[in-house]
C-alpha cells in the first residue's frame, strides 16, 4: 500500500492508559516501529507530547473514545504545526481475532500513514467551551421538567388537583405560592388561596380552594418541601448558566444575529446551533457534508441493486433535535418558503419525513448565511408565496374542470376575462367544461314522453322508447 507520510503516530486512548505507536519509513517495505505506553494523568500526557517531539513526529491520529480523548487532544493541539486527526472508531476497525491495544495503535498509525483516515469535526476552543454550557443547559432544562412532573405526581397521589384549576403548577406564580403554603402548613385555607392567587387566574377562589382540600402529614410535608426546593434550585442554576452562556457566546453575536433572521429560529436556538457547528463553514466541503454530519439525510444502504434502508444517520443528536424543533415552528409561520414546501409535501411524504426535510433545509440556509455573511432574504418568501398561490389556483381550476358541472365559477376566471354588464353586474365566466354543454340542447322528440299537449317528461335512463299512458291517468293531469 502506498505510504503518503514518512512518519505517523497512532494513539489508542483508554480511561487510564494510552498506547502509542510511531511508524517511520526507512526505504524498505516494512517501516520502523516504536511503541510506548503512558497513563492518562496530565503529567504523563505532557510526557507523551515531549516524546512525540523527540522523534519529530507531527502527524498524530487517535480514536474518539467517549470523552477520554479530550484532555489528550487539548494538550497536543498546543504544539505548533502538529497535525491531529481525531477519527471515528467505527471507521477503522481492526481485523477480528487480532485485536489488542498495541496492535490497535499500530493499525491506526498505518492507516494514517497511507491516508485512509478522515478527520472528525473538532471546533475551536471557544466553540467547545460554549458547547459545554449549551449542552448542560439543555440537560438541566430536561431535569427541571422531570422534577416538575414529580411534584405533579406527588400532588395527584395525595388528592390535590391543583393542575385542574391552574394552567401550570410550577410555571405560575400562584402555583408556587400554594406549593410553599402546602410545604409549610400541610393544608391551604380559602384565605391562603385568596392571597396566593394572581389576577390572571381564570378560576375563582372557591373553585381553587375546593380542588386542593386536604391535609398532608409531617412526613409528606418534608418530602414535598425537598421536591419543591430541588425544583427552585434547578431554576436558579438555569438562570446562572444562561448568563454565563451569553458571555461565552459574545464573540459570535454577529453569526447568531444572522441565523436569527431565519423563520422559526430565535436567539437561544441560534446559540445552540453555533455551539454545535461552529462558525467556520470551510471545515465542510459543501452543505451536503454538513447535513450528513448532522444526520439529516438518508443513508446509502444498497446491495444487489436493492435499497435495504433509507433511515437517516445518527449524526449529531443535539443539532438534529434543535433543528427539528425549529422546523415545527417554521412550518407554522405564514407565507414562507419552508411552510409552503411543507404543506405541499406533508400529505405525500408524511409529517415526520417532511419535518426532517424542513430541518435539512434550515441547516442548508444556515450554511450559506454563515458562509456569505448575508441575512435571510424575505423577498424570496414573497416570490415563493406568489408561486404557491398560483399553483393552488391552477390546481383548483383542474379540480373544477374534472367535475362535470358545466361552467367554471367566476372566482377562478382571470381578471381579463371578467366583463361587467350594463347594469354593473359581472357576467358568467365564458369558460365551460365541455364545448357541447355551452347551451342546454333541446330534447329530441324521441327522448321525451308525451303526457299531454302541454306537458312533456324527459325519458329516464333505461326507460322504454315508446310509452303509453292510459286515459284515466291522463285526465287528472289535464285538470291540474
Amino acid at each position: 500500500m502506498q505510504k503518503l507520510l514518512s512518519i505517523s503516530c497512532g494513539l489508542d486512548v483508554h480511561k487510564d492508559l494510552i498506547e502509542a505507536c510511531i511508524l517511520k519509513v526507512n526505504g524498505t517495505e516494512e517501516p520502523d516501529m516504536i511503541q510506548k505506553s503512558f497513563t492518562t494523568l496530565r503529567g504523563d500526557v505532557i510526557e507523551l507530547r515531549d516524546w512525540l517531539l523527540e522523534h519529530d513526529c507531527m502527524n498524530v491520529a487517535m480514536e474518539s473514545t467517549g470523552v477520554y480523548w479530550r484532555p489528550v487532544y487539548e494538550i497536543l493541539e498546543e504544539v505548533e504545526g502538529i497535525n491531529l486527526c481525531l477519527v471515528n472508531a467505527h471507521h477503522m476497525r481492526n481485523v477480528p481475532g487480532k485485536k489488542d491495544d498495541e496492535d490497535d495503535a499500530e493499525w491506526i498509525a498505518a492507516l494514517y500513514m497511507c491516508g485512509l483516515l478522515n478527520k472528525s469535526f473538532v471546533p475551536e476552543q471557544g466553540i467547545r467551551d460554549l458547547r459545554e454550557y449549551t449542552r448542560f443547559y439543555i440537560k438541566l432544562n430536561q431535569s427541571r421538567t422531570q422534577q416538575s412532573n414529580r411534584i405533579e405526581k406527588f400532588l395527584q397521589t395525595h388528592g390535590f388537583k391543583l393542575s385542574s384549576v391552574l394552567s401550570s403548577v410550577t410555571g405560575t406564580v400562584s402555583g408556587k405560592r400554594i406549593l410553599g403554603i402546602l410545604c409549610t402548613h400541610g393544608e391551604v385555607s380559602v384565605l391562603d388561596v385568596q392571597e396566593a392567587l394572581d389576577r390572571g387566574v381564570k378560576k375563582t377562589v372557591e373553585e381553587v380552594a375546593f380542588a386542593i382540600v386536604g391535609k398532608l402529614t409531617l412526613t409528606l410535608q418534608i418530602l414535598l418541601k425537598l421536591l419543591f426546593d430541588t425544583f427552585i434550585s434547578i431554576e436558579k442554576n438555569l438562570d446562572s448558566i444562561f448568563v454565563e452562556m451569553r458571555k461565552a457566546s459574545a464573540p459570535y453575536e454577529s453569526q447568531i444575529a444572522l441565523i436569527d433572521t431565519i423563520p422559526g429560529i430565535d436567539i437561544l436556538a441560534a446559540t445552540y446551533i453555533i455551539a454545535e457547528i461552529g462558525i467556520d463553514m470551510s471545515r465542510f466541503k459543501t452543505e451536503g457534508h454538513l447535513v450528513s454530519w448532522a444526520g439529516l439525510c438518508p443513508r446509502n444502504d444498497i446491495s444487489a441493486g436493492k435499497i435495504k434502508s433509507k433511515k437517516i444517520l445518527k449524526g449529531n443528536t443535539y443539532v438534529k433535535a434543535i433543528l427539528c424543533q425549529c422546523a415545527w415552528t417554521a412550518v407554522r409561520a405564514r407565507n414562507t418558503r419552508l411552510s409552503n414546501w411543507y404543506w405541499r409535501n406533508a400529505k405525500r411524504l408524511g409529517e415526520k419525513k417532511a419535518i426532517i426535510a424542513v430541518a435539512r433545509k434550515l441547516l442548508c440556509y444556515i450554511y450559506h448565511i454563515i458562509s456569505t455573511g448575508k441575512p435571510y432574504d424575505r423577498q424570496l418568501d414573497l416570490e415563493d408565496t406568489e408561486k404557491y398561490k398560483a399553483y393552488k389556483l391552477e390546481s383548483a381550476k383542474k379540480q373544477v374542470l374534472m367535475l362535470d358541472v358545466g361552467k367554471v365559477p367566476d372566482v377562478f376566471c382571470d381578471k381579463s376575462t371578467k366583463n361587467t354588464s350594463e347594469a354593473g353586474k359581472p357576467k358568467t365566466c365564458s369558460k365551460t367544461v365541455n364545448q357541447k354543454e355551452q347551451q342546454s340542447p333541446t330534447p329530441e322528440p324521441s327522448d321525451v314522453v308525451a303526457i299531454s299537449d302541454d306537458i312533456t317528461v324527459p325519458k329516464k335512463r333505461g326507460q322504454p322508447k315508446k310509452t303509453t299512458i292510459s286515459e284515466p291517468l291522463l285526465k287528472p293531469l289535464q285538470m291540474a
